[in-house]
């Protein structure tokens, strides 16, 4: 009886993820089309990926983007208590734009890493590492393309469990690389869909315990949907990312992301997705406020629905 009710929980949770991500999808389909309709007089030409320059000028675009954010909190003879906390993240974003002819490429590197002191304690509070190549050959119309992708992700510092005991997540522990080969629609500036086949690699090259699973202790690769003997566990199935990125008031930015993979050996609805969110508030030239949303689902690592959301105040600037 027991089980049968640990297995109607999943059921329930895989059928509330599925249900969330269908009515995720079609309202983020409605915005592509009212942003087609409403931009309908910009025509093919309105869409910057797809201006190939003359021959005389260079067909590379890069970008250096830095950014520093951070917050603080003290405490003194405060009666109604307070912890002392310093919290500060720094962050990198490169991209590299090529374009000549038919032919483009897209190279984007973004590094995040934070730390937050409370009293006498450190705890990581951003850490993460994505490499995104894209190339792409462009079709008659410009909006579509075949495009081919090599992704990496993965993080720079140890993390722990709730519990500051147990060493959960290295670098490389896990690291994740995906393939995909498929089609993509970009019907204006800010939003495009990607869709294909594609290969996963979830990466563990650590070994040893991370922790537990309720009260049995588990390794890093057990942590992480992998066999003890296995260091690499391949995937095959398809990927969909839809990114929307916009400007949607006067100094207000919205910037979004779903990425998702489905093993063709198993349901659709133990897909994998990735929801990103940013807010991002500018202030004056330099300064601004970033609201972060992110929603994780991956059933390899667990039945429940991860969530991450951060306020930052800071500043950016760009090298290049």
């Amino acid at each position: 009886m027991e089980r049968d009710n640990i297995t109607l929980q999943g059921q329930n949770l895989n059928y509330t993820v599925t249900l969330y991500m269908k009515k995720l999808l079609f309202t983020i389909l409605c915005i592509a089309i009212f942003s087609t309709v409403s931009n309908a007089d910009a025509g093919i030409g309105g869409v910057k990926w797809g201006e190939a320059p003359p021959d005389s000028l260079s067909p590379w675009k890069l970008e250096l983007r830095g950014a520093l954010n951070g917050s603080q909190a003290s405490y003194r003879n405060w009666e109604q208590g307070g912890v002392n906390t310093v919290a500060v993240s720094a962050g990198t974003n490169f991209n590299a734009l090529y374009r000549r002819g038919k032919w483009g490429y897209h190279l984007d590197i973004g590094l995040l890493y934070g730390q937050a002191k409370l009293d006498d304690d450190f705890r990581k509070t951003d850490d993460d590492i994505k490499i995104r190549n894209t190339g792409r050959y462009f079709l008659n119309d410009d909006r579509w393309s075949i495009v081919a992708a090599v992704n990496f992700e993965s993080q720079f510092d140890r993390g722990f469990d709730n519990s500051r005991e147990n060493v959960v997540s290295r670098f490389m522990s896990p690291a994740y690389v995906t393939e995909s080969v498929g089609i993509s629609y970009k019907p204006v500036e800010y939003f495009n869909i990607d869709f294909g086949a594609a290969a996963k690699q979830t990466i563990v090259v650590r070994d040893g315990q991370a922790g537990f699973r309720g009260d049995t202790p588990i390794t890093y690769r057990e942590r992480y949907g992998l066999d003890n003997d296995q260091s690499v566990r391949n995937e095959l199935g398809f990927s969909l990312l839809i990114q929307f990125d916009r400007e949607l008031f006067e100094n207000l930015r919205y910037v979004s992301s779903i990425e998702t993979f489905t093993n063709a050996n198993q349901n659709p609805d133990r897909s994998d997705f990735r929801f990103n969110n940013e807010l991002i508030g500018r202030i004056n030239s330099f300064m601004n406020t970033t609201f972060r949303f992110t929603m994780l689902y991956n059933d390899d690592i667990s039945d429940k629905l991860q969530l991450r959301q951060t306020l930052t105040v800071g500043v950016s600037f760009r090298l290049i």
